[in-house]
C-alpha cells in the first residue's frame, strides 16, 4: 500500500469517525417578527397618570381593536416598524367615539420586555413621535400582558 492510500484511508475513517461522534445538522435559527409576536389579545394598564382602569387590545393581522375604560375605545389598523430604534408603530384610527379621531393617526413606540409589552403612543392626530416610553403631555404609556389562550 502506498503512502497516498494509507493517507487516503486515514482521512476517509476520520471523515466516518467525525460524523458518528456528533456533528450535527445545525437548525435554522427562526425568528419571529414583531408583527406575528403582538398577534392576539393582550390586557393591561396605563402608567404614569393617575387614571384608573383596565386597557385591552386586540391584534389580528394589521386590525387592532383597543378597548379602554369609560368611552376610550379605537379601532382601526396598526403597522409595525423594527427598524427604528425604539421601535415604532402607527394606529390608523377607523372607529372611535370622539368623532375628532376618526381617520387621525396615532404615532407610537413599543418594546417586549419580559414576556410584556410596553406602548408610548401620541394624542390621535398630533404628529408628535415618542421619543421615551413615559407618559408626559399628549403622550401616554401602556403595559400589557398577553391573555392566556384558552
Amino acid at each position: 500500500m502506498t503512502l497516498k492510500h494509507e493517507t487516503f484511508i486515514i482521512c476517509m475513517a476520520l471523515v466516518f469517525l467525525a460524523g458518528l461522534t456528533g456533528c450535527k445538522k445545525q437548525e435554522p435559527v427562526v425568528k419571529i417578527s414583531d408583527t406575528e409576536l403582538i398577534q392576539g389579545v393582550w390586557n393591561g394598564k396605563e402608567l404614569d397618570t393617575n387614571r384608573d382602569g383596565e386597557w385591552s387590545l386586540i391584534i389580528t393581522g394589521d386590525q387592532i381593536k383597543i378597548d379602554g375604560p369609560g368611552p376610550e375605545d379605537y379601532s382601526g389598523t396598526i403597522i409595525l416598524d423594527e427598524t427604528t430604534n425604539p421601535k415604532s408603530a402607527r394606529v390608523t384610527i377607523l372607529e372611535c367615539a370622539a368623532e375628532q379621531y376618526i381617520g387621525a393617526v396615532a404615532n407610537g413606540i413599543y418594546k417586549f420586555e419580559n414576556d410584556k409589552l410596553f406602548i408610548a403612543a401620541s394624542e390621535p392626530g398630533s404628529g408628535t413621535i415618542p421619543e421615551y416610553f413615559e407618559g408626559n403631555g399628549n403622550i401616554r404609556y401602556y403595559e400589557y400582558e398577553k391573555a392566556l389562550e384558552e
